[in-house]
């Protein structure tokens, strides 16, 4: 039999953890009901907070009604066990339901937002405000023991076990069971921390509280307990938008750093009986001054290589958490009064402290980091603790506390911001040279824009959201991005309507946008930083002022369910799916959404970017939209990103004349071309797979559901290696599949296909599979040039591309030429079949870089008929024996 000091600590242990296993569950569930953004995040949580406060306010009205608080602890932990697994059943099923309700006020935000909070609230009204009694009532049932000790106690017991429940959840209890299999462990928890309640033998006397003399106002106290609510949670806010610069927002990351702060929160409750000696005011100036040292410590180590991101949170984020655990704690004590029942004070104790959170919370993603950053923003915070010693303590108590703070801010380590920002980009500055361009420090992401400079014009873009590079302006991501709208708009017969969710870097926008037959382009995006970027990316071709878009900004899953409208196409640029939240966009649940959206007779496009899954993921996805679409196939967008298609009663096939017509338009045919896809025929030889093709890979693979995220299985490695996804690739087996296709028989056009099966070998050029590389690629170039009449993958073999000779055109026109534009000059002549021009440009080239030119100009020259020319150019002995043309060869 557990003995009877440490019954009800473990109690509020179990209590606290099945509290944060549901708050999971819940906010991921409400999350898909009413939106996952920024802004319906932060209504969720007001409304958990909300109803936490109602919890504490009620607990302190029935103070002298409850008589048994050992049974009302116990009833209040079985009143969240039955509500919060019923919501966590239920909330599934009303997702339909609530868009339908919602939809009317689709156009209007504010009152969206009111029906939003409203749902979230009345949906968890009863367990939170069950959860908001429990704190109370267990003080009350240690009311013979010092408040001070009994509730730093029950604190820290409650929130250590709200510590362990992130971890639990996103690294197993998700995992191996699912979200509703979870909800029951955390019911169960519930269930045994009532059981432990009800063993508690019965209170002695009250403890005496404090002499009414020593203690501050009972207002001033509420509302600096208010206030620290709200500055901590608002400090959590900023301080993992600064920690996600060094890591990827990922569900477990963020469970990880909210772990930490927890139990920083929990040491806190447990030592502030210790702490109680130095005063309530000294806390207070603590928590300021720990704010300011945290951030001047943060990423700072004495060991050898880049910290990781415990060196970075540990001393930014556990000083503040444990002062934060001490003052709720100290508060509560010095609120208790002379009351015999501490109950009624603790309960307006959590009231004060959640409605601070609530507002804490929204404050700083709403506001604060959209108008001063993270850096101001922790500055703020710091300066709001420093002033809670005008509501806890004496006028003459309060001068040398306030002057310690004063000379906390005034250290504060202004600029510290830029080297974590730049520690960011790093990595990608490293690579190819990229500066940054435009950092935006928004309410949704820390958004770094980046760019790489040809002939000192932006060759290539790349948006860098916190630490994770979201979507690039390249030859390589361009081509996928806009085969999105390539593939379906060619097949389909009459594509007028088209949604895009997830606007991206605005590729697939503007290749919709290309067809002159398309009437509308809807695009939703939950990313303000994002959107406010594309006309720095497209200057005047921005698709966002084209007349035919509708911009939403709105979570796309969301947006399904609350219009009824029906496109023609529907394809999307989503976050990658290690970014918390996006597995939302990959769900069983969510395709079959889209498909509902779907005109009779439309097509859906999607990423699928592999290896950013493991392969038991990327089976699961692909089982989860095959199972949506029993059509759906599969596309090669790149090495490393394909693509799925499916249609809702798609029967079309269509003529070669009208499949081809983008490819004779005078706005589309050029962007098509430089994504390499230079023939109608060439867009069938990126097939991978069709549906029957497709259901032998992924076999008994369970598919990828709402009830089970963790499926997904994203791969932490950008750069993993391509594993079995390899074989997929390769063009002779990609070529046998699209001959054997039942698919490409019914819809690929008919005059066709047997042109597509001629483009198979040049797929490993156009997919990046061959690296740029001017010797080793000239054999590779050799049998384009002979045999096809391609020029794209000559540049891409060569390093470079049709951005790169448009900026050299530009440059050409402004200054004249200048010896550094012969090397891409030469790639130009020679992708143009033009050889004794390329040869000329090369050999100039080669005067300067022989090992990168001086093969290709040999063996331009070779191609020329120019045999003595080529055996005397410098660097000609690196081309490839068996492609010289002069004697001597070896």
């Amino acid at each position: 039999m557990l003995r009877e000091p440490f019954r009800l600590p473990l109690a509020f242990s179990a209590s606290g953890a099945a509290a944060l296993l549901f708050q999971v569950l819940w906010f991921r569930a409400l999350g898909r009901v009413v939106g996952n953004t920024v802004w319906t995040g932060a209504l969720v949580l007001t409304a958990f907070m909300l109803g936490m406060a109602i919890g504490g306010l009620l607990a302190a009205r029935w103070a002298q009604r409850i008589h048994n608080p050992a049974r009302a602890f116990a009833l209040a932990e079985i009143a969240v066990a039955i509500t919060g697994s019923l919501l966590v059943w239920g909330l599934p099923v009303l997702e339909p339901v609530i868009g339908h309700w919602l939809a009317p006020l689709a156009d209007h935000s504010t009152a969206s937002a009111g029906a939003r909070l409203a749902f979230a609230l009345a949906a968890m009204l009863v367990p939170t405000i069950a959860m908001g009694t429990t704190l109370a009532l267990g003080v009350r049932i240690l009311a013979h023991q010092e408040t001070t000790r009994a509730l730093g106690v029950l604190y820290a017991a409650n929130t250590f076990g709200a510590g362990l429940a992130p971890l639990l959840a996103e690294y197993y209890l998700i995992g191996a069971l699912g979200l509703r299999s979870t909800a029951l462990v955390a019911a169960s928890l519930n269930v045994l921390a009532a059981g432990l309640a009800l063993t508690q033998p019965p209170s002695g006397a009250a403890a005496a509280a404090p002499a009414r003399s020593t203690r501050p106002s009972a207002k001033g106290l509420l509302f600096a307990a208010a206030a620290a609510g709200g500055l901590a949670l608002a400090l959590e806010v900023i301080w993992f938008r600064l920690l996600i610069l060094y890591a990827p927002g990922s569900d477990t990351i963020f469970a990880l750093m909210l772990t930490l702060v927890l139990l920083g929160i929990a040491i806190g409750g447990a030592l502030a009986a210790l702490l109680a000696r130095l005063q309530l005011v000294w806390v207070t100036v603590g928590s300021s001054l720990a704010v300011v040292a945290g951030y001047m410590l943060a990423g700072w180590t004495l060991s050898s290589g880049k910290p990781d991101l415990i060196h970075y949170a540990a001393p930014l984020m556990l000083p503040a958490a444990v002062l934060s655990g001490s003052l709720f704690t100290l508060m509560g004590a010095e609120l208790r009064a002379d009351s015999q029942n501490p109950q009624s004070a603790i309960g307006v104790l959590t009231t004060a402290n959640t409605l601070g959170a609530a507002l804490g919370a929204a404050l700083a993603g709403l506001v604060l980091l959209p108008r001063l950053g993270i850096e101001w923003s922790l500055f703020v915070l710091a300066g709001g603790y420093a002033l809670l010693p005008l509501f806890v303590a004496k006028p003459a108590k309060m001068a040398l506390p306030l002057a310690a703070a004063a000379a906390g801010l005034l250290v504060f380590p202004f600029g510290r911001i830029d080297m974590h920002l730049a520690e960011a980009a790093l990595p990608y500055q490293l690579i190819d040279n990229w500066k940054v361009a435009r950092v935006t420090q928004g309410p949704t992401t820390t958004l770094q824009l980046l760019k790489r400079e040809r002939f000192g014009e932006a060759a290539a873009w790349r948006l860098l959201t916190d630490s994770y590079s979201m979507t690039t302006i390249d030859r390589e991501a361009v081509r996928y991005m806009q085969m999105f709208a390539w593939l379906p708009l060619a097949l389909h017969p009459e594509p007028r309507r088209a949604l895009l969710i997830s606007y991206g870097a605005g590729n697939t926008a503007q290749a919709l946008l290309s067809d002159p037959q398309l009437r509308s382009l809807t695009t939703v995006d939950v990313s303000p930083e994002i959107l406010g970027v594309s006309p720095m990316l497209h200057g005047k071709r921005d698709p966002l002022e084209d007349p035919r878009v509708q911009l939403v900004l709105e979570d796309g899953r969301h947006y399904l369910r609350m219009h009824r409208e029906q496109f023609d196409i529907i394809t999307a640029e989503p976050p990658p799916p290690l970014i918390a939240g996006v597995v939302n966009l990959y769900t069983r649940e969510y395709f079959m959404a889209v498909a509902e959206r779907l005109a009779p007779g439309g097509l859906a496009t999607y990423w699928l970017p592999v290896p950013q899954f493991k392969p038991e993921g990327a089976r699961a996805v692909t089982r989860a939209f095959c199972e949506a679409f029993p059509d759906c196939t599969l596309w090669a967008g790149g090495r490393r990103n394909w693509i799925l298609m499916g249609g809702r009663e798609f029967g079309n096939r269509p003529s070669a004349q009208h499949f081809s017509r983008l490819w004779r338009d005078a706005l589309a045919a050029p962007r098509i071309a430089a994504s390499g896809l230079e023939h109608p025929a060439q867009l069938g030889a990126t097939f991978l797979a069709d549906s029957e093709q497709l259901r032998r890979w992924y076999g008994e693979t369970p598919a990828l559901t709402d009830d089970h995220p963790k499926r997904i299985a994203p791969e932490t490695s950008a750069e993993s290696p391509m594993g079995e996804y390899a074989e997929w690739l390769r063009s002779d087996g990609a070529q046998r599949r699209f001959q054997g296709s039942h698919w490409v028989a019914t819809h690929w056009p008919a005059q066709l296909t047997q042109a597509s099966l001629f483009f198979f070998a040049v797929q490993p050029a156009l997919n990046g599979e061959i690296a740029p590389d001017p010797v080793g690629n000239v054999t590779h170039v050799d049998a384009i040039l002979r045999h096809t009449d391609l020029r794209i993958p000559v540049l891409w073999l060569l390093g470079s591309d049709v951005t790169e000779q448009e900026i050299v055109n530009r440059r050409l026109g402004a200054e004249g030429y200048r010896p550094e534009y012969a090397y891409p000059l030469g790639v130009r002549a020679l992708a143009e079949r033009d050889y004794a021009t390329a040869g000329e440009l090369f050999a100039e080239a080669a005067e300067r870089e022989p090992d990168q030119a001086g093969a290709l100009a040999a063996y331009s020259m070779c191609r020329a008929g120019l045999h003595k020319r080529a055996a005397a150019v410098k660097g000609a002995d690196k081309l490839a024996s068996e492609l010289r043309c002069w004697v001597g060869t070896s």
